[in-house]
């Protein structure tokens, strides 16, 4: 799922659930920052899994090649 999203609902119902206690709203308001606290930490970890995924050094190399299939030259 996208982490922009998940902020941006996390955010909202942590401010929808605060709203909803001050109001006196209490179960929905729980219920409300449950619900955030559970989508910070799906996209706290979807953050970290995307930084220890393994990427070939071999998908690197493709990308260095023209189409006369010469290497490209690289300055210094």
């Amino acid at each position: 799922m996208n982490p922009q999203i998940l902020f941006n609902s996390s955010l909202g119902l942590i401010t929808a659930g605060l709203i909803l206690l001050f109001k006196g709203i209490f179960f929905l308001g729980f219920v409300s920052i449950l619900f955030a606290i559970i989508t910070s930490v799906v996209w706290l970890m979807s953050g970290f899994f995307e930084k220890f995924e393994y990427k070939s050094p071999q998908d690197n190399q493709e990308d260095e090649k023209d189409e006369d299939g010469k290497g490209v030259l690289k300055p210094f």
